[in-house]
């Protein structure tokens, strides 16, 4: 079977997938409205993830300090639960105003684990969506799958690929989410289709996701992510949102100083402005090798 083939294939099945696991999506009339606020932004406290790494560290000499980072603050090291616990399958169908048979389906067909201190559905490393890779048509037919999204890219060249990494946030089905994907190409090939990044071109980033400008100026989240090795960081909460309101706060490594100038390029390419990044909306801040990042509406397509 060639590439094209697969690749066709993964669109169809993931559309499928998305269209049957959404199809009773909830849609109450009488839900209120998230609007975005006109209140200014304050900054929130600054928290022990906001550490700052040396310019003369390197991401390798860091690694041990790290995974253990990792271990004391992701979800999955200390909440988390599997899916296959009924308790929890339950738990999710009634939040997210689904069945159990619906909700087995998400969890089971689609490869996804669940939190249970944030409440949130998210991709394990080795989802099987890695094989698919990225395709601009998945974004293009996500209307198919119930969802509703804005999404923007971030692309630089360095160390001879081609490099994307896209923020998403908004509604999927009946739930409100945010994705945060790691993608390469060979610099010059077709911009259609980007290959998930390997384990050798993994990066350490997290995300907090708020309801709006003024939930982000109370501090008041509606899910984090935690700080991990990824490709694909995503989560989903029971909920309905309004993708134009919602507010990223991320937090992303690179490899080295030349990797952190390349992605700043892009960064700025895609409508971020430097700055402190906890004031000021679509804004970034550098630390060593890391990027602090708030996301409003920079360079966000919208997918409706």
């Amino acid at each position: 079977m060639n590439s094209t083939v697969k690749r066709t294939l993964c669109i169809v099945l993931a559309v499928l997938m998305m269209a049957c696991s959404f199809a009773s999506c909830k849609k109450g009339g009488d839900e209120e409205e998230i609007t975005r606020s006109a209140n200014g932004i304050a900054a929130p406290e600054t928290t022990a993830e906001e550490t700052t790494v040396p310019e003369e560290t390197t991401a390798d000499t860091t690694a041990a300090a790290e995974t253990t980072t990792k271990k004391a603050s992701t979800p999955q090291n200390t909440a988390t639960t599997t899916m296959q616990n009924s308790d929890k399958v339950n738990q999710a169908a009634q939040q997210s105003g689904v069945n159990v048979a619906l909700a087995a389906s998400l969890i089971n067909a689609l490869g996804y684990n669940y939190d249970a201190s944030e409440g949130v559905f998210y991709t394990e490393l080795d989802s099987w969506q890695r094989s698919g890779n990225y395709i601009k048509h998945y974004d293009q037919v996500a209307v198919l799958g119930n969802m509703s999204y804005l999404t923007t890219k971030v692309d630089f060249n360095y160390d001879n690929l081609a490099w994307r990494i896209q923020f998403w946030k908004g509604q999927y089905g009946p739930f409100g989410g945010a994705e945060i994907g790691v993608y390469y190409k060979i610099p010059g090939q077709t911009d259609e289709l980007y290959y998930c990044a390997d384990d050798d071109h993994l990066l350490y980033m997290s995300y907090t996701l708020y309801l709006s400008p003024a939930d982000y100026q109370s501090g008041k989240k509606f899910f984090t992510r935690g700080w991990q090795k990824h490709w694909w960081l995503t989560g989903f909460k029971a909920g309905q949102v309004d993708p134009e309101a919602l507010v990223m706060s991320a937090r992303i490594r690179t490899y080295n100083i030349t990797m952190r100038d390349a992605m700043e390029q892009g960064l700025q390419a895609a409508g971020f402005k430097k700055g402190n990044a906890t004031t000021q909306m679509d804004t970034y801040k550098k630390s060593g090798f890391d990027f602090y990042i708030l996301w409003h509406s920079a360079g966000a397509t919208n997918y409706k």
